[in-house]
């Protein structure tokens, strides 16, 4: 790969590591990483400007895109085309902070990123997105009744589906309902966050890919969704989450609906189900995962619908609607 980064830093000479299972090279303090191009050079770009504008407002491990010699953010070696991307050595002081302050500080350095992106933004697309969603799977659903499934994790994903349509078709309701909600405020522009966080935050570095542009909801729907998978009590973690988010970034009556609609759509479940069609696992391991998680939606849905009692919301008196489950 060293050939690669040659059209973009001259006379490399790193030594090699491996950090978050990617091949990296060290040199004067920073760390180059050559990946595959995953997107058509567009996004790249702007994955690119998003994360350079991260690393602008003092978040210094940002894994970035660079462009080569050419001006060009591709390399293409031996028929392959790459893109390279760096790092500052250097880590920050995030670490000392919880997990509450962590994202708040993102959001609002992002909410700052000076136009929404083209390619990278969900913002408002919500319903589109999971309408469309649920139209894709619901074809897969079908074609798999056609082929007549003969593994357990098929008749199990024949099975549960219909479960599955109704809590996102549930969930697709909240979303049309919520959008009439006028009880916001400029807390609720978009901002940069993550595709799907997991903890990211906490990581040595975030990588410029996983990043994309949406209500700030979507990383505390991600941060909450497996502690609510639990079958432990999360209440203080919960309250403490949310009390030191608010404590820089509050979120508004429309945030607190957007955010119990995203938690009702079962993204958990449709990413496994994902998993389950492109896996090379075999289909006991995706059966006992998927089966796994099905037997955890109970402990979701209970914890879902008691999440503003437990955080102390009254959401009667806010009006903000409730599913029994």
């Amino acid at each position: 790969m060293l050939d690669v980064i040659a059209n973009y830093v001259e006379n490399f000479h790193g030594e090699k590591t491996k950090i978050d299972g990617h091949d990296g090279y060290i040199q004067d303090n920073t760390v180059y990483f050559v990946l595959p191009k995953l997107h058509d050079e567009v996004i790249h770009y702007e994955q690119k400007t998003v994360s350079d504008f991260l690393i602008d407002q003092g978040l210094d491990n940002v894994v970035t895109p660079l462009l080569n010699f050419q001006g060009q953010i591709t390399t293409q070696v031996n028929h392959t085309e790459y893109i390279v991307c760096s790092s500052n050595l250097k880590r920050d002081n995030r670490n000392i902070l919880v997990d509450g302050q962590l994202m708040a500080i993102l959001h609002k350095s992002g909410a700052e990123y000076p136009y929404e992106p083209q390619y990278l933004s969900s913002y408002g697309k919500w319903k589109d997105l999971w309408q469309n969603k649920i139209d894709s799977y619901e074809g897969i659903y079908l074609n798999k009744i056609k082929e007549r499934p003969v593994t357990k994790y098929q008749r199990l994903f024949i099975d549960t589906f219909p479960y599955i349509i109704g809590l996102s078709e549930n969930a697709l309701q909240y979303l049309q309902e919520t959008e009439s909600e006028r009880r916001y405020h400029e807390g609720d522009q978009g901002t940069i966050v993550f595709q799907r966080y997991a903890n990211q935050l906490h990581k040595p570095y975030i990588w410029s890919h996983e990043l994309t542009y949406d209500h700030p909801v979507r990383d505390i729907a991600e941060y909450l969704r497996p502690r609510l998978l639990d079958s432990d009590s999360r209440v203080d973690e919960l309250n403490t989450f949310f009390t030191e988010y608010e404590k820089v970034r509050p979120l508004s009556i429309f945030g607190w609906r957007l955010l119990y609609a995203r938690l009702l759509f079962p993204v958990h479940l449709f990413d496994l189900m994902e998993k389950g069609l492109s896996s090379t696992d075999t289909n006991e391991e995706m059966y006992r995962k998927y089966k796994q998680i099905l037997e955890e939606q109970q402990n979701y849905e209970k914890n879902v619908r008691h999440l503003f009692s437990n955080i102390g919301i009254d959401a009667n008196k806010l009006e903000i609607p409730e599913l029994d489950w």
